[in-house]
């Protein structure tokens, strides 16, 4: 029954989440501020909602496991993301894309280089961390940054102008609080159910908020990612992907202020791995954007095996041990 239940919020989790994504960028046209900054963000905080509710339903139940695990899992699914991208176009995808996307990977790398430091030395200032704590203005930096980056260099849009003419901004912007809502209502079931398939399964709340709940609050980012990928939109997919890995790492300050602890001197070094996975994901991208490479290995370019395998290896060590 636990499987099912799972399940079926999956499936809640999927269908809100599409609305939530097309609804937030018709909102992103009806602004005028722009699909390739609301990309990045807008778009990537919208698709990363299941993770905002689910990880503070999680940090609120002291589910600390769940919560830091649900929040690499997912990034380290957006990047596995980019290989299925990879996958249905005759060029890599890293040779399509913009090297404008390299501020964004940096920032990332930055990102998770301080939350690494905070599975590994956070002491706690109080009941908040350090490490954790200094996630917050550096997440705003990081948008303050690309923001002034897209007005130095700013890019004709990739999608049609006025695509969603025919949709009001009243109408838009109730269904898109109506989808949010949704998720709000399933995302908060999320933990509980997790920790049951933890302890029926015998595969530990950290195995199972990184690979089983990380897999399904991605969800969202899968449909708009694809959406993007089948109207030739490759730069907002990949804004979309790494504005999702940027937005969750940020979110590990979110559930450190609600935790009853620091959150990552709670759960210490044993999310460690999945962590160096994201950051050598992040190098394999970087690399692959700026050296550009238009050969392929069967159906995959070089760095999206890459990605794949460090996936299947931090997916599998815990497994092992």
């Amino acid at each position: 029954m636990t499987w099912l239940a799972f399940l079926a919020v999956a499936a809640v989790i999927l269908l809100a989440g599409r609305q939530v994504a097309f609804y937030g960028d018709v909102l992103a046209e009806k602004t005028g501020l722009g699909r390739t900054f609301m990309g990045l963000f807008l778009v990537g905080v919208t698709t990363s909602l299941p993770e905002l509710f689910n990880v503070t339903s999680a940090a609120l139940q002291d589910l600390p496991d769940i919560a830091v695990g649900n929040l690499l899992g997912a990034s380290m699914v957006n990047f596995l993301l980019l290989t299925v991208l990879d996958a249905v176009h005759p060029r890599p995808l890293t040779a399509r894309a913009s090297q404008g996307h390299a501020l964004s990977l940096g920032l990332a790398i930055l990102l998770l280089a301080v939350a690494g430091l905070g599975l590994v030395a956070e002491r706690g200032l109080g009941r908040v961390g350090g490490f954790a704590l200094a996630l917050f203005p550096l997440y705003l930096f990081a948008l303050w940054l690309s923001f002034r980056y897209a007005r130095r260099f700013p890019r004709d849009e990739t999608l049609e102008e006025e695509a969603y003419a025919h949709i009001p901004l009243r109408l838009a912007f109730g269904r898109y609080l109506l989808g949010a809502g949704v998720l709000v209502g399933a995302a908060v079931l999320l933990p509980g159910l997790a920790e049951a398939l933890a302890r029926e399964t015998g595969l530990g709340q950290a195995w199972v908020g990184t690979f089983l709940v990380g897999l399904v609050t991605t969800l969202p980012e899968a449909t708009v990612t694809l959406a993007a990928a089948r109207l030739g939109a490759v730069d907002l997919a990949l804004g979309n992907v790494l504005g999702s890995v940027m937005f969750n790492t940020f979110l590990l300050s979110h559930a450190d202020f609600l935790a009853p602890g620091p959150l990552l001197a709670q759960v210490g070094g044993s999310h460690l791995l999945s962590l160096l996975v994201l950051l050598g994901m992040a190098g394999t991208v970087l690399t692959g954007l700026m050296y550009q490479s238009l050969r392929k290995l069967w159906v995959l370019a070089y760095d999206s095996w890459a990605i794949l395998a460090l996936y299947l290896l931090a997916a599998s060590l815990p497994l092992a041990r």
